[in-house]
């Protein structure tokens, strides 16, 4: 199995997963069809095992499509018992209220993940 890298857009989340667990989502999420893009995604995780899987996610934002791809790729890492541990860090911005409701959804669907929270100051263009 080898590590996938999908490169991001202005609208398109760059995606890192490694087969060390090392998972990365950042950028922006706003794809004409979200089952498309995350459908490589899907499959590299159904076939991912790790004793530590560590996910830094970094959206400012993901629209209602994309929220249920994420909800698919998080329970498929949930439902492998060979991920042992399963620890996430969601970054929100100072003031975005609307991520930070995000990950505590989450948060209360995924029993398994362990959630840390971590705000960073507002971007300003």
């Amino acid at each position: 199995m080898e590590d996938l890298f999908i490169q991001g857009t202005d609208a398109l989340p760059t995606v890192s997963l490694k087969t060390s667990g090392e998972i990365k989502i950042t950028g922006r999420a706003l794809p004409e069809d979200a089952n498309s893009f995350f459908r490589p995604v899907l499959d590299w995780l159904r076939k991912f095992s790790a004793d530590e899987v560590n996910i830094e996610f970094n959206l400012d934002y993901f629209n209602t499509s994309v929220s249920k791809q994420l909800l698919d790729m998080f329970k498929i890492i949930e439902n492998n018992p060979d991920n042992k541990s399963i620890k996430i860090k969601w970054m929100y911005e100072d003031g975005d209220d609307e991520m930070l409701e995000s990950g505590e959804i989450y948060a209360e669907m995924l029993k398994r993940f362990e959630f840390t929270y971590h705000k960073y100051a507002e971007i300003v263009d």
